[in-house]
């Protein structure tokens, strides 16, 4: 005859966090039938979970205690199931459950902060022999869980060469902007450029304090963030957080990263960090050629003089700092570069072969060779070079500067040549513009040959580029057709 089995119920009784372990309840038997009988078993808490103590290599961490119902037929074998908030996830035999899945539950309810959360539990015991099976859930207990995420402060702090490593020199606050710093663990902070006593840029090193550092009469014996290993002139990677011994690398922005400031950035969450170079542009701050080779050779240097006897340098597009200047120098003719048309007081020269600056006995600046020169002018390191160009060069009869000002007709709105004694490649022109416009730069009243930008002011033009957006106002407009620099010099 066939015969049925009947399986009674059983109860898993909560256990507590003292790990009073609960035995499986008597299961009632049923008269008919052949039957099998479980029993003695038990479940009972851990205590509190630190996910940021399990290693990477770990898969799956224990949340509780269990011990497996007995039974009169050895063919039957438990199986588990965990219930976090009604939640289900596997369990194993041994109590444990995936690693990820629980993290990632936790920080779904509470958020990634490290403090101890609370979850309600039910296990689901099944008892199977792989054709039949029965279940019984426990009764509900607490799992506590910190999630796996670093500690965050409320704010940050600089210290390095700006402040001579110390706050009592100077405080640059990193802040998040303000709300929950594990929504937003984004902290941020502008600093200078670092300079020394004789205003020479040096490099910029630091490390970063937490709150915490900040708050000890010795900051030396807190915490700090930097590398454990050298890291310097990175810009952006992985930081690690220490005791100051632990932290043994600073940061360091080199001094050849040239900018104004440096917007810092740390993802405190993800242990990442960026440095920003800011460059303030301000108003560019021009130097011109003069000398017989230049312009109109005759080497005035009155301040009505600029696009007849002086030819200004251009200002580079993202340093102001940086002049630059292409076109044809003779061998055997001098010039000269000034700093304000009108004086000679500023200038530079060349004494026995080596370019001076302000010696009143220097001598002029010349070339060994006929050709084309590029002129670069660091005003931030004073120092003047002058090298050899060797890029492609067009010469052209005229430039026109079509826009919808004037309906785009390149062969109207010409600008003056500045340069009548030698090859020309610098144009200018004074113009109003009684509204904001569109402009570009054409060669030889067409459109074959076409400079357009992306900035205003100061820009570097490129042939088909984008319509340069020009500002309404009155500029006297400068262009050099080699490197495709302009500056509209507000008047």
């Amino acid at each position: 005859m066939k015969k049925f089995l009947y399986i009674a119920a059983m109860t898993l009784l909560l256990a507590s966090c003292t790990e009073d372990f609960k035995d499986w309840a008597e299961p009632q038997s049923n008269p008919q039938g052949e039957l099998v009988t479980f029993g003695n078993g038990s479940v009972a808490s851990v205590g509190v979970i630190d996910l940021a103590l399990v290693p990477d290599s770990v898969e799956t961490v224990k949340v509780c205690d269990i011990t497996a119902p007995t039974t009169s037929d050895t063919t039957y074998y438990p199986e588990y199931i965990i219930y976090l908030n009604d939640k289900a996830f596997v369990l194993g035999l041994d109590g444990k459950m995936n690693v990820k899945e629980l993290s990632d539950y936790v920080v779904s309810l509470f958020g990634q902060a490290p403090e101890v959360r609370d979850l309600t539990a039910r296990v689901k015991s099944i008892m199977t022999d792989g054709r039949t099976a029965t279940s019984v859930m426990s009764d509900e207990f607490t799992i506590q869980v910190i999630p796996a995420t670093p500690k965050i402060s409320t704010a940050y702090y600089y210290i390095g060469t700006d402040n001579d490593w110390s706050l009592a020199n100077g405080v640059y606050k990193l802040e998040n902007g303000g709300g929950d710093v594990y929504t937003n663990p984004v902290f941020t902070v502008v600093i200078p450029a670092a300079f020394d006593k004789n205003g020479a840029r040096v490099d910029n090193w630091f490390k970063i304090a937490p709150q915490e550092t900040a708050d000890l009469d010795d900051i030396w014996s807190g915490n700090f963030i930097g590398y454990a290993v050298n890291g310097e002139n990175e810009m952006s990677g992985n930081f690690v957080e220490g005791a100051n011994d632990q932290v043994a690398f600073a940061f360091k922005i080199s001094a050849d990263i040239r900018a104004d400031k440096y917007r810092l950035s740390f993802n405190m969450l993800e242990r990442t960090f960026n440095f920003e170079p800011i460059i303030e542009l301000g108003t560019p701050d021009l130097w011109y050629l003069v000398g017989s080779c230049i312009g109109n050779g005759s080497w005035g240097n009155a301040a009505d003089a600029v696009g007849t006897a002086l030819v200004p340098l251009y200002p580079s597009p993202d340093n102001y700092s940086i002049l630059n200047y292409v076109g044809y120098f003779p061998a055997g003719q001098g010039f000269k570069l000034i700093h304000n048309p009108g004086s000679w007081d500023e200038q530079w020269g060349m004494t026995g072969g080596v370019l001076v600056k302000n010696d009143g006995g220097s001598g002029n600046i010349e070339v060994a060779e006929d050709g084309y020169y590029q002129i670069t002018y660091d005003k931030e390191m004073d120092v003047v070079t002058i090298t050899k160009y060797t890029g492609a060069v067009n010469t052209f009869n005229m430039m026109g500067v079509p826009g919808d000002y004037q309906n785009w007709s390149p062969a109207n709105t010409l600008m003056t040549p500045m340069s009548t004694v030698v090859e020309n490649h610098d144009w200018l022109i004074s113009y109003v513009y009684p509204n904001d416009t569109e402009l570009k730069f054409a060669a030889d009243g067409g459109w074959a040959t076409n400079w357009g930008g992306d900035t205003f002011p100061v820009g570097q033009g490129t042939q088909g580029g984008s319509n340069i957006k020009v500002t309404a106002g009155t500029y006297d407009v400068i262009f050099n057709d080699i490197l495709g620099l302009y500056y509209f010099i507000a008047k």
